[in-house]
């Protein structure tokens, strides 16, 4: 549970760095695939609000998530692992995430996710809705 309430204080500190409206409003203007629904599986539903959705996220070995995008968030790896990243492009991306690393990133295109490691990874992710 602390762990939960250190993503959410992530959060409010994200949201008050210079990541502006227009942004956001900018990236609401492109292709948006809900991970929730497209892999439901996968990603379990902390909290939500008209500021932010906390999302719990977790690949088991092997495992493959659907095609999704991500508007503006940061992510909380609670415990890491080998993560190869498909990007719509083509472009494939392999990820070493590392459990206690906290990031930041703006919207996400289309993109899927095999775990090729041998470890459960488990991230918590705070998607930003309105800086209103």
């Amino acid at each position: 549970m602390t762990k939960v309430f250190a993503v959410i204080a992530i959060c409010y500190v994200c949201c008050s760095c210079n990541q502006s409206a227009k942004s956001l409003k900018t990236a609401s203007s492109k292709l948006q695939i809900d991970a929730l629904k497209a892999s439901s599986t996968q990603f379990k539903l902390l909290l939500e609000n008209e500021y932010v959705r906390v999302l719990e996220y977790s690949l088991k070995p092997g495992e493959k998530d659907e095609p999704h995008t991500h508007p503006a968030k940061s992510s909380y790896v609670v415990s890491g692992g080998r993560l190869k990243i498909y990007l719509e492009n083509g472009e494939v991306v392999i990820a070493n995430e590392d459990a206690g690393t906290a990031s930041w990133r703006d919207y996400v295109g289309k993109h899927y996710v095999e775990n090729i490691g041998n470890t459960t990874v488990t991230i918590v992710i705070t998607e930003i809705k309105s800086m209103k």
